[in-house]
């Protein structure tokens, strides 16, 4: 198995000052079994050191940053653009995970561009941030989009306000591919995960 880690958009300390608790609980608790494999975060990190220090810490391989348009106000300017993986499965086949923040796009979060941009780098998946909006999304062109939200419920013009993060887990013999959303719910309290499950099979994603 191979877990991977998906959060971002902390604004530190510009929009937020820390990273909510209940968060960091859920982190916690995710790597009692083993430490994420890979971190994505996607950008505006702004200048939050101790976190950034703290994810690489439990993440094994490798964590991967990419700029965020905020990110010229703090110690992040220099990340690049893009970033991906390329995961070699039992099943011969190869998937390929891509990150950017997506301030690229207009408007902001277009399902449709963000698709167009993961076929033109071939990427399976693609993960990005810019709206503070949570979202797991399969496009016609059977690529799976993934926004964490903001990590802090930094605001946004379409945010929910609500810190959240993506884990995801997928099997190495089968392509199997299971998402997890987590949103902290500032309003009720309450720590709220919403599962989507998906399987990489003849060089597509498909819903499972």
């Amino acid at each position: 198995m191979i877990k991977i880690l998906a959060i971002g958009d902390s604004h530190i300390p510009r929009r937020a000052k820390n990273i909510p608790v209940q968060i960091c609980d859920v982190l916690e608790k995710s790597v009692l079994n083993g430490k994420f494999d890979y971190t994505f975060f996607t950008g505006d990190v702004v200048k939050a050191p101790r976190f950034m220090s703290y994810l690489k810490k439990i993440t094994s391989s490798e964590v991967l940053v990419v700029v965020g348009n905020m990110d010229y106000y703090g110690g992040n300017r220099d990340a690049p653009i893009y970033q991906h993986i390329e995961i070699s499965l039992e099943t011969k086949e190869n998937l390929t995970v891509g990150l950017t923040h997506g301030h690229q796009i207009n408007p902001r979060g277009d399902h449709a561009q963000l698709g167009a941009l993961a076929v033109d780098n071939n990427y399976n998946i693609l993960i990005s941030g810019h709206t503070h909006k949570e979202e797991v999304v399969l496009t016609n062109n059977s690529v799976l989009l993934m926004n964490p939200g903001s990590v802090t419920g930094a605001w946004s013009f379409v945010a929910s306000r609500n810190p959240s993060m993506i884990i995801l887990i997928l099997n190495e013999k089968t392509g199997e591919i299971d998402v997890f959303l987590h949103q902290y719910e500032i309003r009720s309290s309450k720590l709220r995960e919403k599962k989507s499950s998906f399987i990489f099979k003849n060089k597509t994603i498909q819903k499972y």
